[in-house]
């Protein structure tokens, strides 16, 4: 691209009605690229960019141009982004000729930053991300959407054909390896296809600007020339009109600007993923940046999950699985916690817990640590893929989901004190402290004096396990909770033991008796101290106990519906 260009450009669309502003100016060099700059303070509202309808490129157009309509189920703008190719690529035609001003300052292939033109090497910088599932998965779509449309206008031959056979058939074809870079490119190729595809997806604008009550699908989109120009920033408050009797769009902004601000247009609140793919950047810390926690379910859990009560959005649910949106303001959903929380839920519990929600947030901490280590190591990587941009961009990509991947795990640490917090549950370790024959005894077993023995030396669950049979046989010191006894009396009247139970037991239950009952007669010498006791209270524990991962400290919860 050239300033020449930029401004052949721009006359000829103020030769066929257009209009900019005098106020602005497009500029071009090579840190910014193409940008538009004030020349003099703008501090009103009217009209900056007026361009008359007939220089959009719509997608009446095409249809006229292929005497068919447009035949893709899933992309209304596909025959247009096909006729946008062959206006780029094809043989000269009345309309190339007419939009060649315009077609001019397009992209070519090999100036395309965005991840469906990096080759299999610089793609690999991408191992282990969601953008580089989400990119191998969308060219495969997209070659499926292109030899559809091809075929339908007449268009495919022997070499189309050949490409769509053996991207189809080969699981060991990579797309991005036989994709072209070059002006030559045949109009109905796949390269030139996928060109057409990220001209829409970087610069298109919706039909419903016009208003047309007739529209027939909301995704239909058209190409708004000069004012695709214009680079995008978060935020900024932009307009774009219909001027009535609808026969021109205007591009205007509420903002203040200075003379020398650069003016720029609003792509909508994007994260670095939808940045990426639809225009070839990534902005580092991006207010807007997101991330997509994918949960792989077993079959049928997904109807559990409805008739558990938790509400999902069909946008996010795929075969077996759900997808959920992490960003900055919201580092962990209501609906991910909850999800965890009904697949932490017991058999024996009727309804989510306090203690079954806690326990789902263990485990998506447990995933999310996971995602974080990948990326702080990921992001760590010098990326050099042969462009600054991409670089840039991939470096940007991979630090943002670092930063909300550490933020979901702070956030999961707050969130799990905050619970211990409000519900105030029974402290295992405060009931400790009190009962001091316990301490002794355990001493004199485990070598322990206080509560923090047991987790140096590994041994709170054997505590845990002697303690409550220690209740159901009556002996504690001090006061226990209600819903403990309740419950140890419910597992007693209802358990079924099991040959496993019995053999996972086993070899604790023999490294502590008789010798215990011989050895401090005193409190294990008294009641009934069978192993059945102990698959008891490993019951009890499962259904009651929970342990704050940041203190080990654990809690007695009462079985209550979480709320």
């Amino acid at each position: 691209m050239s300033l020449e260009a930029v401004q052949s450009c721009i006359q000829w669309a103020k030769t066929n009605g257009g209009s900019i502003d005098e106020r602005i100016e497009f500029k071009l060099d090579q840190s910014t690229g193409l940008h538009a700059i004030t020349k003099s303070a703008i501090k009103d509202s009217k009209a900056l960019i007026t361009i008359p309808k007939e220089l959009l490129i719509v997608g009446g157009l095409a249809e006229t141009h292929f005497g068919i309509k447009n035949p893709s189920q899933q992309n209304p703008n596909a025959l247009l982004q096909l006729y946008v190719a062959k206006l780029k690529f094809g043989d000269a035609c009345q309309e190339a000729v007419f939009y060649k001003p315009y077609l001019d300052l397009l992209p070519n292939t090999e100036d395309i930053s965005t991840p469906y033109f990096w080759t299999s090497e610089e793609l690999s910088a991408l191992k282990g991300t969601d953008l580089l599932i989400k990119t191998e998965r969308n060219l495969k779509k997209l070659v499926g959407e292109w030899f559809d449309v091809i075929a339908k206008v007449d268009a495919a031959d022997e070499n189309d054909t050949q490409f769509y056979l053996q991207s189809s058939s080969s699981p060991n074809f990579n797309v991005s390896d036989h994709i072209q870079h070059a002006e030559s490119l045949s109009w109905h190729s796949f390269s030139a296809y996928l060109w057409s595809t990220y001209i829409f997806s970087s610069r298109a604008f919706p039909e419903l600007i016009f208003n047309d009550k007739s529209l027939e699908n909301v995704n239909q989109a058209f190409l708004f020339p000069i004012v695709d120009l214009l680079n995008h920033a978060n935020g900024k408050k932009v307009k774009w009109h219909c001027v009535p009797p609808e026969n021109a769009l205007t591009f205007s902004t509420d903002e203040k600007l200075a003379a020398g601000d650069e003016v720029c247009n609003n792509y909508g609140d994007k994260s670095n993923e939808e940045l990426l793919l639809g225009y070839g950047f990534a902005i580092p810390d991006n207010d807007f940046d997101t991330a997509t926690l994918t949960l792989r379910l077993p079959p049928g859990q997904i109807e559990s999950f409805q008739v558990s009560g938790l509400k999902l959005e069909d946008m996010n649910l795929t075969e077996n699985s759900v997808n959920f949106t992490l960003n900055m303001a919201t580092p962990l959903p209501a609906e991910l916690i909850e999800a965890f929380g009904i697949l932490s839920k017991l058999t024996s519990e009727q309804s989510v817990t306090t203690r079954s929600i806690l326990e789902g947030t263990a485990q998506l901490n447990e995933i999310i640590n996971q995602k974080l280590a990948f990326f702080k190591k990921a992001s760590k990587l010098k990326v050099s893929l042969g462009n600054p941009i991409k670089s840039q961009s991939c470096k940007a990509y991979l630090s943002g989901q670092k930063k909300i991947y550490q933020e979901a795990s702070d956030f999961i640490k707050k969130y799990q004190r905050k619970q211990v917090k409000d519900t105030k549950p029974w402290s295992f370790k405060n009931t400790f402290k009190a009962d001091k024959s316990f301490v002794n005894s355990l001493t004199l077993t485990f070598g322990v004096t206080k509560y923090e023995d047991l987790l140096t030396k590994g041994f709170l669950q054997q505590a845990l396990l002697l303690w409550i049979v220690r209740v159901s046989n009556g002996g504690v010191e001090s006061s226990v909770p209600k819903f403990l006894e309740d419950c140890i009396k419910d597992v007693a009247a209802t358990i079924v033991v099991e040959k496993e139970d019995v053999q996972e037991f086993l070899p604790f239950y023999k490294s502590m008796f008789p010798q215990l009952s011989t050895k401090i007669p005193e409190i294990y010498g008294k009641g009934d101290w069978g192993i059945k006791k102990f698959i008891i209270a490993g019951t009890v524990i499962d259904r009651l106990v929970w342990t704050l991962p940041t203190s080990q400290e654990a809690f007695f919860f009462e079985r209550q519906p979480f709320k």
